[in-house]
């Protein structure tokens, strides 16, 4: 890696040709895109200033497919969304209080009242944010604010966008160059851990370079990961064939098979079985469906690989996520046996 003098201890704040210089070193050190090494660091970037933010401290956890590469180094694909569940606390309810509820109605009440409180605490972070975000970036070049807001058309949930300050050229429609904050609050985030978000540009830049390219997280623990994966794809399993698959799934077939082939992940999963009747349980309350089947999502009854007739749009919606791979991803079909493999070995007796 080349040396030259900087301008800052934070990347972020490098000249506009010192960070394309240094994207693009990174980039052929790692043989990646130069767009996925920025889109990277900005993701990085805005997690170090949300958990280092007094007035946010206990109430967010980084959670989901991006937690798992830049916490746990367990799927080497890029993720490019920040999902973080807000705890219960920060928006004024109490741990229990959705579990207690009396009758499925009252359930129902108390998640309306939550999703109505989520929506607002998003609302008024915004702008919080945004003060931080300008405080070290400067006013948008855009002549707008760097924050978007939006409630997702599908999940019905609050999302925050970051258009971060890119110098790398547009060259993939697959990866657009903002950054979207996905605010969920009906995740149970037990166990939790103190964790490190590690971006690309950490990974090959000497240590202590930049001030920014790393983050102090709390993250939700890899084992529940595992079987908040596992429990997805179990509730795929069942969808209804005149349902087709969601954009961009084959994601959670690539992101569990990557955690059962780390030992890590794999391990720490199969020592938590009761996360997996917890995960369960919880999604049957919180995200119940007609035909997901939460109740035989336990060990003997868990189904992980998608019906036969799923393949072919599976199959080719992993394709068109293979630029985000930061290696060469396993094929499609070797992907289903180690889904099988996995399926068999956690429903053997």
């Amino acid at each position: 890696m080349a040396t030259r003098p900087l301008s800052s201890t934070s990347f972020a704040l490098q000249s506009v040709r010192e960070r394309h210089t240094l994207i693009d070193e990174v980039a052929a050190r790692l043989h990646v895109a130069g767009l996925i090494v920025e889109k990277d660091f900005w993701v990085g970037w805005l997690l170090g200033r949300l958990f280092a933010m007094p007035a946010l401290a206990g109430q967010l956890q980084f959670k989901g497919g991006t937690s798992l590469s830049m916490v746990f180094g367990a799927v080497q694909r890029f993720s490019e969304d920040i999902d973080l569940a807000i705890l219960p606390a920060a928006l004024g309810f109490e741990e229990g209080y959705f579990n207690d509820a009396p009758s499925a109605s009252q359930r129902r009440k108390r998640m309306e009242a939550l999703a109505q409180a989520s929506e607002a605490y998003v609302q008024r972070l915004q702008p919080v944010l945004e003060v931080e975000i300008t405080s070290v970036l400067g006013a948008s070049p855009a002549g707008t604010r760097w924050l978007g807001y939006e409630i997702d058309g599908n999940a019905g949930t609050p999302n925050l966008w970051f258009t971060y300050p890119s110098v790398i050229p547009q060259t993939s429609a697959y990866i657009a160059k903002r950054v979207k904050l996905e605010f969920g609050s009906l995740t149970n985030q037990q166990p939790s851990m103190q964790a490190t978000a590690r971006t690309l540009i950490s990974s090959v830049l000497p240590a202590g370079a930049f001030t920014d390219v790393t983050a102090p997280v709390v993250a939700l623990d890899v084992a529940r990961t595992f079987w908040e994966k596992a429990t997805i794809l179990h509730a795929e399993h069942h969808r209804p064939e005149h349902l087709p698959v969601r954009d961009r799934f084959a994601r959670h077939y690539s992101d569990f098979c990557a955690l059962w082939r780390q030992d890590r992940a794999r391990t720490a999963g199969l020592h938590r079985l009761d996360l997996l009747a917890d995960v369960a349980l919880h999604k049957s309350r919180y995200f119940a469906s007609a035909w997901a089947n939460y109740g035989t999502a336990a060990r003997g009854t868990l189904k992980l690989v998608p019906p036969p007739y799923r393949w072919a749009a599976i199959g080719e919606d992993y394709a068109t996520m293979r630029p985000m791979f930061l290696s060469d991803p396993p094929a499609f079909g070797e992907l289903m046996r180690q889904l099988t493999q996995a399926e068999a070995a956690l429903n053997a007796p």
